[in-house]
């Protein structure tokens, strides 16, 4: 299954992507809203995991705009908002689910089991 992570911080993307791809996924990353756009015009992503504090195109616009751009033929990746912001319950509507940083892989494979209805246990460590 394939998964895209949205930051803007290079370290956070790195960080994230590691851990997607140590839980199996095959997992590429944008370093904003634009590079997420573009990507999904050529790829389609199960799991979109997107910061919500970026410049230019946020992260609910980001999570709203891939939606629209699967829509047409009813394909509905699942979307998750990584922040280390309060996010309120009408910022976190547009998301199938608000992952809080800082975070460790048991919380993010919890996350995504969550939202993708996983049984898969995390690797050993």
């Amino acid at each position: 299954m394939k998964a895209l992570v949205v930051d803007d911080d290079a370290q956070n993307r790195d960080i994230l992507t590691r851990m997607l791809r140590k839980l199996g996924w095959d997992a590429e990353s944008a370093g904003d809203g634009k590079a997420a756009l573009e990507g999904c015009s050529f790829a389609r992503y199960d799991l979109v995991l997107v910061d919500l504090l970026m410049p230019g195109i946020g992260g609910a616009d980001v999570a709203r705009a891939i939606r629209e751009a699967y829509s047409s033929d009813g394909f509905r990746p699942k979307v998750i908002a990584v922040t280390g912001a309060f996010v309120p319950d009408d910022d976190a509507s547009g998301f199938d689910e608000v992952l809080a940083k800082p975070f460790v892989m048991e919380e993010l494979y919890s996350c995504i089991g969550r939202v993708m209805g996983s049984g898969k246990q995390p690797p050993d460590r």
